[in-house]
């Protein structure tokens, strides 16, 4: 009866602790980890990370990422094994850019600004192209896995989210014409993002 009892009071303590270390919340990070690993050598000292924060228009020239008001984008230091960023965004895009002839664009979007999130980036080769791959995660374990091939880059070239674009409104369109657009069947969603050529 004795060992029942102790196999019981044994069993609580442990479910109480797990419970507890389930529940406890993590310390909040200082900053946002930035880890570029599993990516051979060769490849890794042609890799430069940009940032762009909440960009609708990007423009690459002269082996220059520019903003839309014509502004350089920060580039991102990769120099160590773990890279420490500014945590205090809402929204921003990174850009992983190999040797000025591939790139691969990563949105990020947070629901508060302090939250730190660790961003985990893999370049390989996969025949005659690059391939990107990565993980997003915060404190709490939740995680965005993303994996794609990388994208060929011109002399010079406009990158437009179309997502965050305000909408086109048509001048001409009249009241009869709109009330017959509501019930009319839903148009095809544009790509997110286009890639205007300025110089091959």
């Amino acid at each position: 009866m004795r060992t029942t009892w102790l196999i019981l009071i044994v069993m609580m303590l442990a479910g109480g602790g797990m419970y507890y270390f389930a529940t406890k919340k993590k310390p909040i990070a200082p900053h946002d980890t930035i880890i570029l690993q599993g990516t051979p050598d060769s490849i890794r000292s042609k890799i430069r990370l940009f940032v762009a924060y909440n960009p609708t228009e990007i423009t690459y020239k002269d082996s220059t990422w520019y903003e839309r008001d014509s502004i350089p984008l920060k580039q991102v230091s990769l120099d160590s094994a773990t890279n420490a960023f500014d945590k205090h965004y809402q929204s921003a895009t990174f850009y992983l850019d190999y040797d000025h002839a591939w790139f691969y664009d990563i949105e990020v979007n947070k629901p508060k600004q302090d939250l730190a999130y660790t961003l985990r980036f893999a370049i390989s080769k996969v025949n005659d192209t690059l391939h990107a791959s990565g993980i997003i995660d915060d404190l709490q374990n939740d995680q965005l896995r993303l994996s794609g091939p990388m994208m060929k880059m011109y002399q010079a070239f406009l990158l437009t989210y179309n997502n965050k674009l305000p909408p086109a409104v048509d001048s001409t369109a009249t009241a009869d014409s709109t009330a017959d657009s509501a019930t009319a069947a839903p148009s095809a969603t544009p790509a997110s993002k286009t890639i205007t050529v300025i110089r091959n």
